[in-house]
């Protein structure tokens, strides 16, 4: 029988979860992101506060676990309520990720703003704070980013996804279409750059995350890896720019 750590989670379990991700380039969660302590397994939720105790037991279930492990009566084992609270709370397994996604597409949101408030007014380094932002909160924040974009767990339909979604793609196309309209870009080709945009930051996302190889090449260094991207877009500029 596989040893139990001791929040009865088997280390054989958790070594397969671990083993899927690089262990190359790893940051730490911003300080802005505020969130309720870890519970441990069984412990009881405060009073009123059904929703968030679900959101954090998901968000370490999907840690230990992923998706393949992912079930309503495990979460409510975690969160230390009875097993049908998840899908009275939420509804089924879906809604229950759809509505802690939502929350996610918020905290990223979130880091945007920040990083954007501390850069210059200048159209294309508002572009690349945000870019800083959607990488560095992905790379903080592995199992929330892989799911954020699983639309076959998603349900999108659901408003609180939808309106989050909104705001985090909105910083995107507003950077880039400020960047498309001081350089003159019919209106037909601004779609296109704002897909730019977006490919080169999740590109360079899912590739640190998702490929040993290609997160080797920044050594583990999570400076180093924020500095390549700041390259990346430094050398699509003139795609971005150009009319």
């Amino acid at each position: 029988m596989p040893a139990r750590n001791k929040r009865g989670t088997t280390l054989r379990t958790r070594g397969r979860a671990a083993s899927k991700k690089p262990a190359a380039v790893r940051i730490a969660k911003p300080s802005g992101v505020k969130r309720p302590k870890r519970r441990g397994t069984g412990s009881p939720y405060h009073h009123g506060g059904l929703r968030e105790a679900l959101l954090q037991a998901t968000e370490d279930l999907l840690e230990s676990s992923g998706l393949e492990g992912f079930t309503l009566r495990e979460v409510a084992r975690r969160a230390g309520v009875s097993h049908g609270a998840p899908a009275h709370h939420f509804g089924d397994v879906r809604g229950l990720l759809s509505e802690f996604t939502a929350q996610s597409y918020e905290d990223m949101a979130a880091a945007m703003v920040r990083h954007r408030e501390r850069a210059d007014e200048d159209a294309f380094e508002q572009l690349v704070a945000t870019g800083v932002a959607y990488v560095e909160y992905a790379l903080g924040n592995r199992a929330r980013f892989q799911l954020m974009f699983r639309s076959d767990r998603l349900d999108w339909t659901r408003e609180s996804l939808v309106d989050a979604g909104a705001k985090t793609y909105g910083h995107l196309v507003e950077c880039t279409t400020r960047i498309a309209s001081e350089a003159g870009t019919p209106d037909h080709l601004v779609r296109q750059k704002i897909a730019l945009a977006w490919s080169v930051v999740h590109g360079f996302a899912t590739l640190l995350i998702d490929n040993r190889k290609f997160a080797e090449q920044v050594q583990g260094d999570s400076a180093g890896a924020l500095g390549m991207l700041r390259n990346m877009l430094s050398l699509s500029r003139p795609a971005f720019e150009a009319s």
